[in-house]
């Protein structure tokens, strides 16, 4: 009777290793997505984009006129508040009437404020008129390109994107890894900007910074039609969607 009670113990114990074993894998893929939560992007700054439509009968003569009588009280600000200020106008448009004012910060949401105010008090409606509804995104620079030196306007690109459901940051950084390595065998001058979007749940803004105008013949040469650019534009669709995708030229005004 001992040897049989033995047995059957062995027994038990090899069917319950087994459906535990059965059970972790079932769950594995959750759990993984449960981890991913909790790894979280190193944000370095915050960034607001605010949009803007030019007045009936003003231009955008206007719009430069009204930079440059204050220019040197708005820089001063500027520089005191630690505030980089830039505006994008559409790429496609010749009858340019809306525009978007960006302005990245260091969590300084009292100096921000402080600049949009001091252009409300210089009359700034009456040329345009502005959101100016602040979320201080938080940002980081997935790709930096330090080397090179544009004056002029940069092409920059503006992905709106929500998560599909069960994904975030954490599972979206293997697919954002593997896109970053195959772009250092491109010599193309880019820079990458992520903004968790602090006005929709899940939501991120996907910013591309193009320095060249040829930069679209180059990615088609260079990168889109290989294997792996498939692969990884499937990752990045499995995690996330994008709502809308607008290019616009930016030129850095402070």
């Amino acid at each position: 009777m001992k040897y049989n009670n033995t047995k059957m113990f062995k027994a038990l114990i090899i069917i319950f290793i087994f459906i535990f074993l059965y059970a972790c894998g079932q769950d594995n893929a959750p759990n993984k997505i449960k981890l991913s939560s909790l790894i979280n992007a190193e944000f370095t700054y915050t960034q607001d984009l605010f949009d803007c439509e030019l007045n009936k009968n003003q231009s955008l003569i206007a719009l430069e006129a009204f930079f440059s009588k204050n220019f040197k009280k708005y820089k001063d600000l500027a520089e005191l508040e630690n505030l980089n200020i830039s505006i994008l106008f559409p790429e496609q448009n010749n009858n340019i009437t809306n525009f978007i004012i960006s302005i990245t910060s260091n969590n300084n949401h009292l100096g921000l404020k402080k600049f949009i105010d001091s252009i409300k008090d210089d009359s700034f409606s009456d040329v345009a008129l502005c959101s100016f509804a602040i979320y201080q995104h938080k940002g980081i620079n997935l790709k930096e390109q330090k080397s090179f030196n544009n004056d002029s306007f940069i092409t920059t690109e503006i992905l709106r994107c929500k998560f599909n459901d069960g994904y975030n940051f954490g599972t979206f950084q293997i697919a954002i890894n593997r896109f970053l390595n195959d772009l250092r065998f491109i010599e193309l001058p880019y820079s990458i900007s992520y903004l968790e979007d602090s006005s929709l749940d899940n939501g991120f803004i996907w910013i591309n910074y193009f320095y060249i105008e040829d930069y679209q013949e180059l990615l088609l040469d260079s990168w889109i039609n290989n294997q792996d650019s498939a692969q990884i534009k499937n990752e990045f669709s499995q995690n996330a969607a994008c709502i809308e995708s607008n290019k616009y030229k930016s030129f850095k005004l402070i």
